[in-house]
């Protein structure tokens, strides 16, 4: 049996963050309204969305208010030790230029989150939230600064730092395990459900074999008599995992020496940081059966048909 590791976006999974969702689903449904509002509002999607460039422009834009920030946290430590307030004007310069880009990095994260579904939108709901706290306490930070109370100023400033380091860790998870903008078909979704694959007896104790869910390739080991059972691609950039050299119930990737556990996926070293998708497995009357351990979780659910999809939903 393969257990899913955790990962940093496991933090809200559980039921006590279902509040969560009951933010996005209203939030979504007013930022689909602003958007849908005439064709002023389509083509600030688009470009939003960054369709005219081919490419997303969030990435791009969060290293204004990520970059001024870094900045002011560094002058407000050089500040500290300063005898005279050469850094502060650059310092609270600093803050203003990253609260101002701050309003089309959201604006851009908007319109990137607002399609997405399940997991992904709670994730990308306590990303949202994380970050506005972060700018609250910039916005707090400055006004101190601007009111003769710059250690109180500074401190907040240094707080908020981490909050928005948080909340850019939030949007990493978003990106590079969850694949929120990545293209589906480089990922297939295998069933959410039990899948007979295999016949007990095929799977010898210590021998790896690669089978299909789906469309989805499953490395299967049998080690101790117990049987594990990830996806047969490595998260960095595909390689064959079947290919791979095995120990204990560890596999090493053929292509760029990427190392997992086999009992929950874990990445043990590099180059790929991502854990392996993980299966549970079911073997009764001489056949085996996989389910994947998260999918109801980090997949949202197919979409409709395009011409059975009501009116006014997400397309």
């Amino acid at each position: 049996m393969s257990k899913q590791v955790p990962t940093l976006s496991s933090l809200v999974e559980g039921p006590g963050f279902g509040w969560l969702d009951h933010l996005a689903a209203p939030l979504q449904r007013r930022v689909y309204a602003v958007f849908r509002k005439g064709e002023a509002g389509r083509v600030a999607k688009q470009w939003l969305n960054g369709v005219p460039f081919r490419h997303r422009v969030h990435p791009a834009l969060v290293a204004v208010p990520i970059g001024a920030w870094t900045t002011a946290a560094v002058l407000d430590a050089l500040d500290g030790f300063s005898a005279d307030d050469k850094y502060r004007a650059a310092a609270d310069a600093a803050i203003l230029l990253g609260l101002v880009g701050a309003v089309p990095t959201v604006a851009a994260g908007l319109s990137d989150w607002v399609d997405t579904a399940g997991h992904q939108q709670r994730v990308g709901m306590a990303h949202a939230l994380v970050n506005s706290t972060a700018i609250a306490l910039y916005g707090t930070s400055l006004a101190l600064r601007a009111g003769g109370k710059r250690t109180a100023g500074r401190a907040l400033g240094w707080l908020a730092f981490g909050t928005v380091s948080l909340g850019g860790a939030l949007g990493g998870d978003l990106v590079y395990n969850l694949g929120i903008g990545v293209s589906f078909l480089l990922y297939p979704k295998p069933p959410d459900r039990f899948v007979d694959i295999l016949a007990s007896d095929a799977l010898v104790e210590g021998v790896p074999l690669v089978v299909e869910d789906g469309r989805v390739p499953v490395l299967l080991l049998r080690h101790g008599g117990q049987v594990y059972a990830v996806e047969a691609w490595c998260p960095h950039v595909g390689g064959p995992l079947g290919d791979g050299t095995f120990e204990g119930l560890t596999v090493v990737c053929p292509w760029h020496g990427s190392c997992f556990r086999l009992d929950d996926g874990r990445p043990l070293n590099g180059p790929a940081s991502a854990p392996l998708r993980t299966f549970e497995v079911q073997e009764r009357d001489g056949r085996i059966s996989v389910r994947p351990s998260d999918e109801g979780k980090t997949w949202p659910p197919a979409p409709a048909p395009p011409r059975a999809q009501p009116a006014g939903t997400a397309g």
